[in-house]
């Protein structure tokens, strides 16, 4: 029953990436990268609870990554995907989906209060043909202030 659900999001999701490269026919192929796709990822902040409070800066290393927001601003605190070549961090209101390539380096902002849930999935099978050249050293706390909240 669940992959029902997971199956319609990402016939949709390939249809909302083919628009947004331009490569309607190349993301129709777009598959998750394993049987584990999508997955649950959890942050909490919680007192009583393991905390797991966001993810250091990392990439997904698969063609395009997209993730749909499950709870509530008013859940939590804090958090967003933080993108270092945008120098933006990302939030979503439940119900919204993020789609970035895999190739670009982002971070789990740090949650300070409640549980933040986001259904992940790495796919492969379009090459979205986006170079991430941001670097490290440019990396500045500041710049993960500058937040876009989506609408």
């Amino acid at each position: 029953m669940v992959s029902n659900y997971t199956d319609n999001i990402l016939h949709d999701v390939k249809k909302i990436v083919g628009v947004i490269f331009g490569m309607r026919r190349e993301a129709m192929r777009l598959r998750p990268r394993s049987w584990k796709e999508p997955h649950l990822l959890l942050y909490q902040a919680l007192d009583g609870k393991p905390h797991h409070t966001g993810i250091e800066m990392h990439y997904d290393g698969c063609d395009v990554t997209w993730q749909a927001m499950l709870t509530r601003q008013d859940e939590y605190e804090g958090g967003g995907t933080y993108f270092r070549s945008l120098r933006k961090t990302i939030r979503l209101k439940q119900g919204q989906v993020l789609v970035h390539p895999g190739e670009l380096y982002h971070k789990g902002i740090d949650i300070t209060y409640g549980v933040r849930c986001l259904l992940v999935c790495f796919t492969d099978g379009m090459n979205p043909k986006s170079v991430d050249d941001s670097r490290q050293e440019d990396d500045d706390p500041k710049y993960e202030t500058n937040v876009l909240v989506c609408g």
